[in-house]
């Protein structure tokens, strides 16, 4: 039982809402409506509003009349949730998170889902007999199908408010044959209307309700052709430039409202087929004249509301061509631009209560311009009135119907006639309050510039209209303060007019205002530094000038920095060639921040009206071109390019000289590896078969020239290589990138080489830690794989010699000799490289760079990985080891220097391994391969410790580039004329290469041309040394392949050379001595 009891918990934890079910994929919670609602009057009314429900509750009473659900999250509706409901008459659902749409049974007459996320609103009709209204407001339905709709007889109010229709057709509301009051307002996307679309139900419709459909901009004339029984038009705010007189033909059409349309003309026919008219609203449509027989077959009833347009007069038989008269009690003429009133103009309109004139520009109230009415209120402020009429009535005063008078009274000198009127002095800022019982009114008032709240008292009610205070203006509905920037008010009851961005006045250039709310011209302050003055402000604290950003919308601009950033847009962006890091910084926000600075509107987000942390330091990057920052706010990398100043490579990239080459697949590198090996086995048996076609000659021989030619390209190379992986490549061509690998090959970089296989071994993972370990852990390397060796043929040899009772071989002492050659040139050729790995470690090549521009946050980086942080305690351990190695640098060219000195002294011969440091220079010049190795591994200690960009690398890698070619062009070191020249070459080469790192193009060339011309001469001089030296050895070799001979002889030799080898003592010391050609006993000092 224990357990039965545990499983059902741990069930129902996994139910929601404390436990549901399923239905039809939606989720019922378990609890009792009763419980979470209120079920009143026995159940027939359920309340289960604002109760923040997710799920449906059940078990809803059965005799539920009406139910309300509204303003909770219920996301899901089971499709026949309802249907077992039979009496329910009233369901309100609205203001939920709904998506889709349920049943309803059939006796539901109102029913309500606005405001809810619901595209398809069919099923909601499948029961319609009964349902006379229905509220779908607000759900982003885009099509009805009418195909799935039932005819519903009954519904006479169907509100579609908010849908995002694009069109209406005679389809779209077929269901609906008894509509009377149709609200389809405020759809944004709804911009067509067939002229048959109302034919279903037109004859019944009474109230239809189109305004703030603002993409709808034109309205078939025949469109309410048959609708007889239409009495209330309200098309306000829409885009709608003119009328079809059809539109109005309605002979019971009672109010129209066409207030902040985009009609700036009407002619006279335009309302030809309405005979008369209770309430008229014209306000705000941007009208710049009106025709004087525009009513000449219409009578006005209660209200004409021509507010807010841009008349500047009214014609003087508006209201008197008409024969059959007028019942206008109310007119409103207000915020126009009228200067003056004809005194005849309002004489026919014999029951007119209300005159509104204020807002204008009217200067004074002609004699007997209310001759004929029955005016009890004239509102004339905010005009420039400076004088009453003696007699605004032509009839003795004693009967004046004038009872209030609303002014402004400065400066007005007001007669005696008028003073037994109730004349109101109000200020400039007066806020007006008008009450009225007119809904008509209250639209119009709510339209320009004042704000509307019902009242009541006793058994009658009113609305009671404010207008809207200084440093406001209204908008329907509301008051809002001017904005930011160049805007103020200083008058009341103003609002936005037709193509105006809203209802204040503009500051004069250069002026904002730094508050919401401005109400004096003396608000607006001149704008601060950096900003253009002779602009208007707009919503910000003016425009930056050129070359300037800022950091708040309504502060000052700061210049742009010189180097690396495009100030465009008043923002602050990163150039292509440059570098920031927005480790410190907010990104987003700051993104945000510069989209919001391009909006120029008053949609702009406050929140993201300024940046106020540190922007990040800009850096050059080392290679430009990797830097390409196609989002120039957070900067980004080349393809294959990644990391801190884009100097590392991306996944699926490898390093060479700097560049960042795509990985290959695996077969064309195993080919590209394979080829290499063929190659240099091609050259291996080339050598060997020239040699022994020397054998026996006087002179040098073929591994003489090899080694010391050899020595030169590996030379120029190994600076070279270092060179091109420290200076910013703006001139390298894609071809130094192609022959990159190939290059590292040649300058016997052993780290460089062994990347490539990192594209298919990730775990290798190379870096300057792993480069210094395999550099330092290569010459013990090669001293133990050699001394092993030696050591194997010392015992092999004393083995042989102690079982056979025979002497020891002295083969031994050629095989020793090779060995020992093998590995001093291991030593030789990977020297420059181990030092390399050790100087890349030392301190002063880690770099400090900025983070943010007030250089608070700093980073100290490895200039030859950037990926490396010189602050962690493991970089601490390998700068340690990198100086404990470094005695290596001095110690194998000292000991070099010594054995050489030793053997050049003539005591004893030199050794057959290093006879190759010296046999190629002349007598007296025997040290000279040192020397070498010192300007070898003093260049590229400056490049690698310091970098190009010190301007002391310049200056001492070119120093010593020169004195090493004058030492060389002044001595003459080498005996062999051609080789004497291709180390000039190379010298000359390295020369020319720093010299134009050191001076770049100048601005006033065309960098395309300069890069060009700059790029071929450097792939020439790049290339020359390894083409004067390898020349003419290729023609030999190419000339020896078309003969096919050097196969079959080298094949010849290699056996010829084994049975030699094989066949006695004397002929093995003979070609012990022949290695290096024809022996001798001279000392270095004697050697030719």
């Amino acid at each position: 039982m224990d357990r039965l009891i545990l499983f059902l918990v741990i069930l129902g934890s996994y139910l929601p809402n404390g436990g549901s079910v399923v239905t039809d994929e939606c989720i019922v919670s378990d609890l009792e409506a009763c419980d979470v609602c209120s079920c009143l009057n026995g159940g027939k009314e359920v309340g289960c509003e604002n109760v923040n429900l997710t799920a449906l509750p059940a078990n809803i009473p059965k005799q539920v009349v009406i139910l309300n659900l509204k303003n909770n999250r219920v996301a899901c509706v089971p499709r026949d949730y309802f249907m077992n409901l039979s009496k329910l008459q009233k369901l309100d659902i609205s203001n939920n998170n709904l998506t889709a749409s349920f049943l309803l049974p059939k006796n539901v007459k109102e029913f309500i889902a606005s405001n809810n996320m619901i595209e398809h609103v069919e099923d909601f009709f499948k029961f319609c007999d009964n349902m006379t209204s229905a509220d779908l407001g607000a759900n982003p339905v885009r099509s009805i199908s009418t195909k799935e709709l039932e005819i519903c007889p009954n519904v006479n109010e169907l509100s579609l408010e908010g849908l995002l229709l694009e069109k209406l057709n005679r389809d779209t509301l077929v269901a609906f044959p008894g509509l009377n009051r149709l609200r389809m307002v405020r759809m944004p996307a709804l911009s067509e209307i067939d002229a048959d679309a109302f034919t279903p139900f037109c004859e019944n419709l009474r109230r239809l309700w189109l305004y703030g459909c603002k993409e709808l901009t034109n309205l078939p004339g025949p469109l309410l052709k048959n609708c007889s029984n239409l009495s209330v038009l309200d098309i306000s705010e829409t885009s709608i430039t003119s009328l079809d007189p059809e539109l109005f033909a309605s002979p019971l059409l009672g109010a129209i409202s066409l207030n902040w349309d985009h009609i700036s003309d009407l002619s006279k026919e335009t309302f030809s087929f309405l005979g008369s008219i209770k309430s008229l609203e014209m306000s705000t449509m941007g009208l710049v004249n009106i025709p004087s027989d525009i009513f000449v077959n219409t009578s006005l009833g209660y209200l004409l509301d021509l507010a807010g347009n841009n008349l500047e007069t009214i014609p003087p038989d508006l209201f008197s061509s008409n024969p059959s008269g007028h019942d206008l009690q109310l007119l409103v003429l207000s915020g126009n631009r009228l200067t003056a009133i004809s005194p005849g103009t309002f004489r026919k309109l014999y029951l007119l209560k209300e005159l509104y004139l204020d807002g204008n520009t009217i200067s004074q109230l002609p004699q007997g311009m209310l001759t004929g009415t029955e005016l009890q209120s004239l509102y004339i402020f905010h005009n420039n009135i400076d004088r009453l009429s003696d007699s605004l009535f032509d009839q003795p005063p004693e009967n004046n119907t004038l009872t209030t008078m609303v002014m402004s009274c400065d400066n007005v000198t007001v007669r005696q006639s008028v003073q037994k009127v109730s004349v109101e002095c109000v200020p400039e800022d007066f806020l007006m309050g008008i009450n009225t019982t007119s809904v008509g009114l209250r639209d119009s008032l709510s339209m320009r510039g004042f704000v509307c709240h019902f009242k009541k008292e006793s058994f009658f009610g009113y609305y009671s209209c404010m207008a809207c205070s200084v440093g406001t203006y209204g908008v329907p509905g509301y008051c809002v303060k001017c904005p930011k920037g160049g805007f103020y008010q200083d008058e009341v009851g103003q609002y936005s007019r037709q193509g105006y961005e809203n209802g204040c006045k503009h500051c004069n250039a250069g002026n904002y205002v730094p508050f919401e709310g401005g109400s004096s011209p003396l608000d607006c302050k001149v704008c601060p530094d950096g900003t253009d003055r002779e602009r208007n402000a707009s919503y910000r604290a003016c425009f930056c000038v050129d070359n300037y950003f800022r950091r708040d919308r309504f502060n000052s601009c700061e210049l742009c920095p010189p180097i690396g950033a495009n100030c465009s847009g008043e923002a602050l962006r990163i150039r292509r060639g440059y570098y920031w890091n927005w480790a410190f910084s907010d990104i987003d926000r700051y993104r945000n921040f510069v989209e919001n600075l391009a909006t120029r509107n008053d949609s702009y987000d406050r929140s993201a009206s300024s940046f106020g942390q540190p922007l990040p330091w800009i850096h050059t990057c080392p290679e430009p071109l990797t830097c390409e920052n196609n989002d120039d706010i957070l900067g980004s990398c080349k393809e294959g390019y990644t990391g801190w100043m884009c100097a590392s490579c991306d996944d699926g990239f490898f390093a060479i000289l700097g560049f960042c080459r795509q990985c290959p697949d695996v077969l064309v590198f195993v080919v590209e590896i394979a080829v290499i090996l063929l190659i240099v086995l091609f050259l291996m048996i080339y050598v060997v078969f020239v040699h022994r076609r020397q054998s026996g000659q006087s002179g040098r021989s073929i591994v003489d020239v090899a080694l010391a030619r050899g020595k030169i390209v590996l030379g120029f190379y190994q600076v070279m290589g270092e060179f091109w992986g420290s200076i910013s490549a703006i001139y390298w061509q894609e071809v130094f990138q192609n022959v990159a690998y190939l290059i590292n090959i040649i300058q016997l970089d052993i780290s460089a080489v062994l990347v490539k296989p990192s594209c298919f071994f990730p775990f290798l993972g190379f870096n300057p830690y792993v480069e210094f370990i395999i550099g330092v852990a290569t010459p013990p390397t090669i001293i133990i794989a050699c001394g092993l060796c030696l050591l194997v043929i010392e015992m092999k040899a004393t083995l042989k010699s102690y079982y056979r009772r025979t002497p020891i071989d002295p083969a031994r002492k050629c095989l020793a000799n090779k060995i020992l050659t093998l590995m001093s040139l291991g030593l030789f050729v990977t020297y420059p490289s181990t030092c390399n790995v050790i100087f890349a470690l030392f301190k002063p090549a880690c770099v400090v760079f900025p983070i943010d521009e007030n250089k608070a946050k700093n980073v100290t980086l490895l200039r030859p990985d950037y990926s490396i942080n010189c602050s962690t305690a493991t970089h601490l351990s390998f700068e340690t080891a990198a100086y404990a190695c470094s005695f290596y640098v001095l110690a194998f060219p000292g000991i070099l220097l010594c054995l050489l000195l030793k053997f050049s002294r003539g005591t004893a011969e030199c050794p057959v391994w290093l006879r190759f440091l010296s046999e190629n220079y002349r007598p007296g010049f025997w040290f000279w391969e040192i020397i070498e190795l010192v300007r070898k591994v003093s260049q590229t200690l400056i490049i690698v410790v310091y970098g190009w960009d010190s301007t002391l690398s310049v200056i001492v890698t070119l120093a010593i580039a020169v004195i090493f070619l004058m030492l060389h062009a002044s001595f003459t070191p080498m005996k062999d004329r051609f080789e004497h020249y291709l180390q000039l070459a190379s010298l000359w080469a390295i020369f020319l290469n720093m010299l134009v790192a050191a001076v770049p193009a100048t601005n006033d060339e065309d960098p395309t041309d300069v890069t060009n011309v700059i790029g071929v001469l450097l792939v020439f001089l790049n290339l020359v040394v390894l083409g004067i030296a390898l020349g003419k050895p290729l023609m030999l070799m190419v000339k020896a392949l078309v003969s096919i001979k050097i196969l079959k002889e080298a094949t010849s030799l290699i056996r010829r050379r084994w049975l030699e080898h094989r066949s006695s003592e004397l002929q093995i010391n003979v070609e012990c001595s022949d290695v290096y050609g024809p022996s001798t006993s001279t000392p270095l000092l004697n050697a030719q």
